[in-house]
């Protein structure tokens, strides 16, 4: 009876000691782990991000976060604020827990590291990140030689080509800052183009941006159809 006992102990300990081999048995890598100790990029970005940003040029609802313009434009600083705090008003939520999210300050500071690590190293020439609303009236004629052969005239899109920058759905999602970005960065998955390459044989000036950021911002309405305050 004892030699039986034995036996079955020792067989037991094989179990315990030797079970990781045992089919269906999860990899140490696939086991569970609180979502505040993940601080690999790649997870970070497809459970937080991609949903709205894409990847590697794909079709998404708002800016590629790998698009090397918009990476030369947006200073490091900037990029941080706008994943820690979100942008108010806007489809962009907090992803800092301090702020309602579900991310740490270390996770923020890896996804940011991870996105501006396809930044070009010659960015170039490019118009200051912020400014000031330009002119609107002239904003309506830059928008005319920059933007209108894609959007038409008035903004309000052309059959077979591009849709409406002043549809009050669109304008009511969006930030005068998300305004200017596009502007100045554009949607190459869409075919809209950067700054650099919606005239022929010239960039845009940084006061062409800023006027069409202006022009495009006034178009706001409320559902009264009043002009809103531009934000």
């Amino acid at each position: 009876m004892k030699h039986v006992l034995n036996v079955s102990a020792l067989l037991a300990l094989v179990l315990l000691v030797g079970c990781d081999w045992m089919p269906g048995k999860p990899k140490p890598s696939a086991r569970w782990q609180p979502a505040d100790s993940v601080v690999d990029f790649t997870t970070l970005y497809a459970e937080n991000c991609r949903a709205c940003h894409g990847i590697d040029g794909t079709i998404s609802g708002s800016i590629g976060m790998d698009q090397p313009t918009y990476l030369s434009f947006i200073p490091e600083d900037k990029l941080r604020e706008v994943t820690a705090n979100g942008v108010p008003g806007s489809s962009m939520p907090a992803f800092l827990q301090s702020r309602g999210g579900m991310l740490t300050a270390q996770q923020i500071d890896v996804l940011v590291a991870g996105i501006l690590a396809a930044k070009p190293a010659d960015p170039g020439d490019m118009p200051p990140y912020e400014a000031a609303l330009g002119n609107v009236a002239a904003g309506r004629e830059a928008f005319g030689v920059s933007c209108a052969s894609c959007h038409g005239a008035d903004g309000k899109g052309l059959p077979g080509n591009a849709g409406s920058v002043v549809a009050p759905a669109y304008l009511g999602m969006v930030s005068d800052q998300y305004l200017r970005t596009i502007t100045v960065a554009g949607r190459p998955e869409l075919g809209c183009p950067d700054f650099r390459n919606r005239i022929p044989g010239r960039a845009m000036t940084a006061d062409e941006v800023s006027n069409i950021t202006a022009w495009l911002a006034s178009n706001r309405v409320n559902e009264f159809g009043q002009p809103v305050p531009t934000n």
